[in-house]
């Protein structure tokens, strides 16, 4: 088949970042948009199919400002539609690609880690159904960042729809990224020659085009094989996934069986313990035999830091009833310390009638519980309802900032989880002769914050829970992400993560679970049910109760227990890249993989 195919340009964006000055301490990057640029090109590919592109026409808003904040802030951030249509003669396949072209970019905004793009399938959302995403960091004039690669149009007539989204990230701090201009536009090609196939270390050839709904279980219509990951499709090491109710993902290692996940950013390939073979076999499908033992995920529940899979400080919570909130106390939003006592700042007083008093507190959530407002242990009120206050008692003149910090970032990292001390006793004792042929991989059990509401000082709500991050991901969002925060990027060495682990061994994460299938909703028929209830490794939020980490029920939906609950614990290592497989991967001829 002959190769035809032709370059499109769309302008879409000119803007120059502008500094307003407001007060003394804020500042706005204002951006205006050049008054001609081409919104919609046709490109004829020869003759049999033609592709086009829309960017979206021009931004005339006058008023728009890009300034630090989250991709969907409409004020403060660019989000663009793009539609891409594709004619083609019956039976002809087309594959397009889709480019963002850097025309100029100032340099101050090009050493910025924090200036975004992504291109989606979402219109509310700059984090799910992510096609392509990446920072400016490090372009230059003319660089093309792919927004699309050999995308798939198999009708005669297609039309699709994604958005761009171009912003300062909210992390941004640094003044330098003021007074900087950057012009962007799309450019492109498609073809009807088809791409090289391509194939996973072991062997399976790979789907490059599938797009996945993650909101919904797998099934035959929305996966069931082997699949990239979208977002990492031009990376050096894409991430390839099985997901559904595959049958060839079976591998033998180290005396046990195990199922691929994965692969990883480094190329290697992750696995979860599936039971013992029985004659070289792997047969186990459901039942206990595909897990180890059961285990809490931490002996106690009533902090946030027992979602870790490491911790530290433990500021655990207590709780206080209505019948013993019948006085009138001080509640301040903020405090002095002196001399070894806290003093409320900027206070009002409660009434004495809890069910009505908790919700007034709006922020002021620091307390004596007493009338003078002063004291020498604080207490901080997380969480009410009309008949009970819980609340983190703070000492030596801490405030709930530093408390939260000290159970949730690098300092936390120093005690062993329940789970992970079964995990490591069980590796130590089967499989740690075999260390030299596994990698020492990423395992990411974020404990980034999605929303403080009660641990926040500044007005959070208090009745509604503390959720992090993996709970948007899996249950706002519907989307995977496999980025990690240094933090809890939990590695045995210190050069690929935190350093924190004594063995390479972990559990799978709630992301992972959702590129196999698995969702809040009942999935039965893919390659992770077993009929047992097992524990992920992401922390999900602290309620009124406990704190919670995602597992699988025994009906095969993604759940929230509470850490001091029992689930079946299934290991997960990741193979070094490099080895040479054999086998078909099923469960009578499992792969294996041997190193030289």
């Amino acid at each position: 088949m002959t190769n035809r195919q032709k370059l499109f340009t769309i302008m879409i964006i000119t803007a120059t970042i502008t500094c307003l000055a407001i007060g003394s301490t804020f500042a706005y990057w204002t951006w205006s948009t050049s008054s001609a640029q081409a919104t919609s090109v046709t490109f004829t590919v020869a003759s049999g199919f033609t592709c086009s592109a829309d960017g979206g026409g021009n931004i005339t808003s006058s008023n728009i400002q890009l300034v630090p904040a989250d991709c969907t802030n409409s004020a403060y951030a660019i989000k663009r539609t793009v539609k891409v249509s594709t004619v083609q003669d019956s039976g002809k396949v087309i594959y397009l690609d889709m480019k963002l072209k850097v025309d100029s970019i100032s340099a101050n905004l090009s050493a910025s880690q924090n200036f975004k793009y992504a291109l989606t399938t979402s219109s509310t959302s700059c984090e799910s159904g992510i096609m392509a995403e990446g920072t400016f960091n490090g372009t230059v004039a003319n660089d093309e960042l792919p927004l699309l690669t050999k995308e798939q149009y198999l009708s005669s007539t297609s039309n699709d729809t994604f958005y761009l989204w171009v912003w300062l990230d909210k992390k941004e701090t640094n003044s330098n990224t003021m007074n900087q201009t950057f012009k962007l536009s799309l450019t492109g090609s498609c073809t009807d020659q088809e791409p090289v196939k391509t194939y996973a270390p072991w062997g399976a050839e790979v789907d490059m085009y599938k797009r996945i709904d993650f909101s919904q279980i797998s099934s035959s219509t929305n996966g069931q094989g082997l699949y990239v990951f979208k977002p990492t499709v031009n990376d050096t090491n894409p991430i390839y996934y099985y997901r559904g109710a595959v049958t060839d993902n079976n591998v033998l290692f180290g005396g046990f069986c195990w199922k691929i996940v994965r692969t990883t950013e480094t190329g290697g390939t992750k696995l979860i313990y599936n039971g013992v073979p029985v004659s070289g076999e792997c047969t186990a499908t459901t039942g206990t035999d595909t897990q180890i033992s059961t285990s809490k995920f931490n002996n106690y529940n009533s902090s946030p830091a027992y979602v870790g899979y490491m911790y530290g400080t433990a500021y655990d919570y207590s709780k206080q009833e209505s019948r013993y909130l019948t006085t009138s106390y001080k509640f301040g939003n903020s405090f002095t310390y002196n001399g070894g006592s806290y003093t409320l700042v900027d206070t009002i007083d409660t009434t004495g009638n809890w069910a009505n008093d908790y919700n007034t507190l709006g922020n002021n959530h620091y307390t004596c519980f007493n009338t003078t407002g002063t004291c020498t242990s604080l207490y901080f009120v997380i969480y009410a309802d009309s008949s009970k206050a819980y609340y983190i008692t703070l000492n030596n003149g801490k405030s709930i900032e530093q408390v939260r910090d000290e159970m949730l970032t690098s300092s936390s990292n120093t005690i062993s989880s329940t789970i992970k001390t079964v995990l490591d006793t069980w590796y130590t004792a089967n499989l740690a002769a075999n260390e030299i042929n596994l990698e020492d991989t990423v395992w990411c059990y974020d404990r980034d914050i999605y929303q403080l509401n009660g641990w926040d000082p500044d007005g959070g709500v208090t009745n509604k829970y503390f959720y992090f991050v993996s709970f948007k991901k899996a249950n706002i969002m519907n989307y995977p992400g496999l980025r990690c925060n240094p933090n809890d990027a939990f590695t045995k060495t210190s050069s690929s993560g935190n350093g924190k682990l004594t063995n390479p061994v972990g559990l799978i994460t709630v992301d992972e679970a959702t590129l196999a299938g698995g969702s809040s909703r009942v999935n039965n028929s893919f390659y992770l049910y077993t009929n047992q209830g097992f524990w992920t490794g992401s922390p999900s939020d602290l309620g009124s109760v406990g704190a919670y980490v995602y597992s699988f029920s025994p009906g095969g939906g993604l759940i929230r227990p509470g850490v001091s609950s029992a689930y079946g614990v299934r290991p997960s290592v990741s193979l070094k890249p490099g080895g040479v497989w054999s086998g078909s991967g099923t469960s009578s001829d499992p792969y294996t993989v041997s190193y030289s």
